[in-house]
């Protein structure tokens, strides 16, 4: 099994804006666990704000799935100024 520890960066504690961040991966059968280990760390070790705003979270990963860095798509608006 493979898991990634993902970080969302968001601009508020809404959530709504986010950044995401690919921190960590691991591989094997215990790769979960360890990710969360890690993840509450890191959770923990954050000031009060930066928990509201800010998350980690272990994505286990298919076996067809390639690890790649995750980056938030930015919203495409069409408008016409005839």
């Amino acid at each position: 099994m493979s898991v990634i520890l993902i970080l969302y960066l968001c601009a508020d504690a809404t959530r709504t804006n986010c950044q995401v961040v690919r921190a960590e991966s691991w591989n094997g059968p215990h790769a979960y666990e360890r990710c969360f280990e890690v993840a509450l760390g890191l959770t923990e070790s954050m000031t009060a704000p930066n928990r509201d705003r800010h998350r980690f979270v272990c994505e286990i990963l298919g076996d067809e799935a390639k690890p790649a860095e995750h980056k938030a798509q930015p919203a495409f608006i069409h408008q016409s100024f005839r």
